[in-house]
């Protein structure tokens, strides 16, 4: 690699890393609200924010690749351009073939981590953090039982409206708090009807086998009986609940949870459709990166950022046309093949192609012979 290459190389890298950084940053950020208010919600402990922000950098990832790398080739070349060193550069004979060169080798590297990410661990991250949701809603002893939310827990619900501590209960043989309100849907195939039971305070205890059990004092319980269409009110100084475990809450699985291996047999569109995004995605990388590069070259009268809105307008286009492809193949819509696969060829075709053709050597002679042609 000549020092020229070397130059580029290291300052798209550096570049790269950057924008990298900023964009995970600012989505890691919106993760983590997402994630908070999910907690405060009470929908997922509060112990699990920190594990599944963490799981969720490799889908991140998985887009701020490519995005990172289309924007580093785009202002480095364009600050060539505009500052006058890539005219300098082509008259000391380094061609555009050299620097299509040094790009292709920054998208090949990024395509390898891309695809690791879209094949690998952006999968398994996902199917994880299902786990680890599921899990939460499956096992009650990793709950939080905090006063002034709504805990579920199976078919009930438990609000606590005091704190006796007044710094948040702990999930382990603790005073639960006082004025705890507990709702139970029923079963109508069972016809079993809904109960709403109050009482004045309460406990969590485990029992030898590392059960849970709810322990209510001096309270009421209002239980809806369906065939008798009555409420029966019933009384009592001390009611112990055993909090059930859930059996199956996962219900549909996530197409994107589940690994590039079970995709190879699929059965269904939608989970053709995702095999075909996670090959296309470091496919995508050489398509727009290569498009970017001729995109860059601009007039040092114009600016670093002349072609910046054209370039940004044709990513985003392209990745609305895939999520749209995939959509219709999810649909069954639109067909397998040539399906998200259309894209990457389309946009070759189009636009990556004839832009890197025509400040070629070629295409001025062709162009030259037609002038003259016209003033013959």
């Amino acid at each position: 690699m000549s020092t020229i290459s070397r130059y580029i190389f290291k300052d798209t890298v550096k570049t790269q890393f950057a924008i990298f950084a900023v964009l995970m940053l600012i989505f890691m950020s919106q993760t983590f609200i997402r994630f908070v208010s999910r907690a405060v919600r009470g929908s997922i402990p509060t112990e699990l924010v920190t594990q599944l922000l963490s799981l969720s950098i490799p889908t991140m990832a998985n887009f701020m690749l490519p995005l990172s790398l289309f924007l580093a080739v785009l202002f480095t070349i364009g600050s060539l351009c505009s500052q006058s060193e890539m005219v300098v550069m082509r008259s000391v004979g380094y061609s555009r073939m050299r620097l299509l060169t040094v790009v292709f080798f920054l998208a090949l590297v990024t395509a390898l981590l891309n695809a690791s990410c879209s094949l690998f661990l952006a999968p398994w991250s996902e199917a994880k953090q299902l786990e680890l949701i599921n899990k939460a809603k499956s096992d009650p002893s990793v709950m939080s039982f905090e006063s002034g939310k709504f805990i579920n827990l199976m078919n009930s619900t438990i609000y606590i409206d005091e704190d006796p501590e007044g710094n948040g209960n702990s999930n382990v043989n603790a005073q639960l708090g006082k004025d705890i309100y507990i709702f139970q849907k029923g079963d109508s195939n069972r016809q079993i009807g809904s109960t709403v039971t109050l009482s004045s305070e309460g406990a969590i205890k485990y029992d030898k086998d590392d059960l849970m059990w709810l322990t209510l004092k001096n309270g009421i319980s209002y239980e809806e009986q369906v065939l008798a269409h009555k409420q029966r009110i019933s009384t009592f100084d001390r009611y112990d609940i055993l909090v059930p475990e859930a059996t199956d809450v996962s219900g549909k699985e996530k197409v994107s949870a589940k690994s590039t291996k079970e995709l190879f047999n699929a059965k269904t569109k939608a989970e053709m459709a995702e095999l075909e995004w996670r090959i296309v995605q470091p496919i995508s990388i050489f398509v727009l990166v290569l498009l970017v590069v001729p995109l860059s070259m601009v007039n040092p009268r114009q600016g670093r950022f002349a072609k910046f809105l054209p370039a940004i307008c044709i990513y985003i286009s392209y990745y609305l046309f895939a999520f749209g492809l995939k959509s219709s193949i999810a649909r069954e819509n639109f067909e397998v093949f040539p399906g998200i696969f259309l894209v990457p060829v389309l946009y070759t075709l189009v636009f990556t192609i004839p832009l890197n053709l025509m400040d070629t050597e070629f295409v001025s002679r062709l162009l030259a012979k037609k002038t003259g042609a016209k003033n013959v």
